[in-house]
């Protein structure tokens, strides 16, 4: 049962706007993932003082000195360098991903990190860095996707997905603020795609946004789906209640390219990593154009056990079931009236492992169909 890529500077300011005022993938500019989310962060943060303002104050935790309007913003750059050097010279010279400063001796230096972790040594090259240029009065910022320590002492911690919901915060004029963070949606969405994101988020959960004014992609389905089945994971009522493996790994490769569906699935006991999640039940998750289902899913290759069981239900059986399963929802049912408690019976076979299944049969119904209800809904046994 299933229950923005154009020319660009390295110094901030190198935001360009298209017609009509707004950004498209202006942000793409360098090819490290690292650079190109740092860039997002930076430029907003240059373009809106009060935006920079309540960096410093909110995550940072530092009070800017002065006026923020007089603190220079760079990144990739050394301050009082104007020479532009090539993504692999800056990674060679070490150089950190952004500065925050003034000309009387205080900055922020910042490290990013997307696809891996801060290192303590690079940390405190930064901070002896700034401290041979003049700056006396140095905070150092780790940002990474996911929480990390053994850095040095004094070291401001960041994820990405804190600075995200912090953007999402933010009033929506000036525009650089959802500009941020909507690009950290398209870098997540890109690194997941490729596979290279295999640890961490830069975004977090926020609720599945699709609908008539926000159409279904295949590459931000598949980031909402990430972040969701993560939060899923952390549901103790999932653990305790029905044994879902937090630590169990999903679908090895999420396909669906051609559909307007995509989904991934929680394991339930009785799996383990060596058996093919379609032996055993799972929970599974679907995200596509009009529906966001989340279901219980009996598969065809069940043990013989499992399937006499509930062949062994019968058509009572089956009533008595969808009512414990109704009077369950009752309160999901009550407080959203877009939720319907949903069967569907499927015959499918796929000519390869990544190929779009062929549809051979298939039979669905509300469950409150199947059982006498007060309900605006007609009884239909068969």
């Amino acid at each position: 049962m299933r229950l923005l890529a154009r020319s660009g500077w390295r110094k901030i300011g190198g935001a360009g706007l298209c017609p009509g005022g707004l950004l498209r993938n202006i942000f793409d500019q360098y090819s490290q993932p690292e650079n190109r989310v740092t860039h997002a962060l930076m430029t907003a943060l240059d373009k809106d003082r009060v935006l920079l303002a309540g960096f410093l104050r909110d995550l940072v935790k530092v009070k800017a000195p002065g006026d923020v309007q007089k603190l220079s913003v760079l990144e990739q750059q050394y301050p009082g360098e104007e020479e532009e050097s090539s993504e692999e010279d800056l990674e060679r010279r070490g150089i950190p991903d952004g500065w925050i400063f003034n000309d009387e001796g205080w900055c922020v230096l910042i490290e990013s990190k997307v696809l891996m972790r801060p290192r303590a040594d690079q940390i405190q090259h930064h901070r002896r860095t700034a401290e041979r240029r003049g700056f006396e009065h140095v905070t150092a910022v780790a940002i990474a996707p996911h929480p990390f320590s053994a850095l040095p002492a004094g070291t401001v911690l960041l994820e990405w997905r804190e600075i995200y919901a912090w953007l999402r915060r933010q009033p929506r004029q000036p525009e650089w603020a959802a500009l941020a963070a909507e690009y950290l949606e398209i870098a997540e969405a890109k690194l997941i795609d490729a596979e290279q994101f295999v640890e961490g988020t830069l975004t977090k959960f926020a609720g599945f946004p699709f609908g008539p004014d926000h159409p279904f992609t295949y590459l931000e389905g598949k980031r909402v789906l990430r972040l969701a089945l993560g939060e899923l994971r952390k549901s103790p009522a999932l653990r305790k209640r029905l044994g879902m493996d937090p630590t169990a790994k999903g679908r090895p490769a999420i396909i669906g390219r051609q559909e307007d569906r995509i989904w991934d699935f929680l394991s339930l006991p009785g799996a383990s990593d060596s058996d093919t999640f379609t032996r055993h039940l799972h929970l599974t998750l679907g995200v596509g154009a009009q529906t966001v289902e989340a279901m219980v899913t009996v598969p065809n290759a069940v043990n013989s056990t499992m399937r006499s069981n509930i062949v062994r239900l019968g058509l009572d059986g089956f009533r008595d079931l969808a009512r414990e399963v109704l009077q369950t929802l009752a309160p999901l049912l009550r407080n959203h009236p877009g939720a319907k408690p949903w069967f569907r019976g499927v015959q499918r076979r796929y000519s390869s492992q990544r190929a779009k299944p062929h549809l051979d049969a298939a039979i669905e119904f509300d469950l409150r169909t199947a059982i006498p209800s007060s309900g605006l809904l007609k009884l239909q046994p068969r």
